[in-house]
């Protein structure tokens, strides 16, 4: 499950002892960082993407929140599945097996990534991708829109929210000729350990996420060492 877009502004808000967004603004600086805060955060989403061949070619353009593959299933609906193997696309026996695949960057385009496959792909085939996703930042403050994030992992969020904050805030302070010495060093050390609890929520999440299941960067077209 996750939380309610609306429900993730409210509680940094909440966190921030500034519920009625007197200090900071709900729409200009809070919104904008909890996008931020969704954008930055490791442990990416899962996602699938079936293709089907427009045009005979070996290379199919994956989504535009591509950031890892875990898998590349060709062809698809077998049982047990049938999975392709990485090989770099450049290499000189690439092409001698229908058994290989490879990512790479759209240099030609100069954006996005492509998926080659070894086998000329016909028109009317599908390939299934499993890969690893940005998490959406498609979303809006009212009840309807959910993040993509967990919301196991929502107090990470807050975390990163509110180290924003006081580094604005801590900015402002050294901009002010008024403000006195004490309060700097005061809200630097509040920057240094919001900073420092939001990189300790993320390491023990990722180390609680490696704990319970299979690592998340293991290709699954190879034997790795969490087997």
């Amino acid at each position: 499950m996750s939380v309610k877009f609306t429900t993730l502004l409210t509680d940094c808000l909440v966190a921030l002892g500034d519920s009625t967004a007197v200090t900071w603004s709900r729409t200009d600086q809070i919104w904008p960082w909890c996008i931020e805060a969704m954008m930055a955060f490791p442990i990416l989403r899962g996602m699938e993407f079936e293709y089907t061949m427009l045009a005979a070619s070996h290379k199919v353009t994956l989504p535009a929140d591509f950031r890892e593959i875990i898998s590349v299933e060709y062809p698809i609906d077998q049982e047990p599945p049938v999975y392709l193997t990485r090989l770099n696309h450049l290499d000189p026996s690439f092409y001698s097996a229908e058994t290989y695949y490879d990512i790479d960057r759209d240099y030609k385009t100069g954006k996005g990534w492509l998926l080659y496959v070894a086998k000329k792909l016909a028109i009317g085939e599908k390939v299934r991708i499993s890969y690893l996703a940005n998490h959406s930042t498609d979303v809006a403050d009212d009840n309807a829109k959910l993040i993509s994030v967990p919301d196991e992992y929502e107090g990470i969020l807050i975390a990163f929210v509110v180290a924003k904050a006081y580094r604005e805030r801590l900015g402002a302070y050294m901009q002010d000729s008024t403000a006195h010495t004490s309060i700097i060093l005061q809200m630097t050390d509040m920057v240094r350990k919001s900073e420092d609890n939001y990189n300790q929520l993320v390491i023990r999440a990722q180390e609680k996420l490696a704990e319970s299941r299979t690592s998340p960067h293991m290709a699954s077209d190879k034997y790795d060492r969490v087997y």
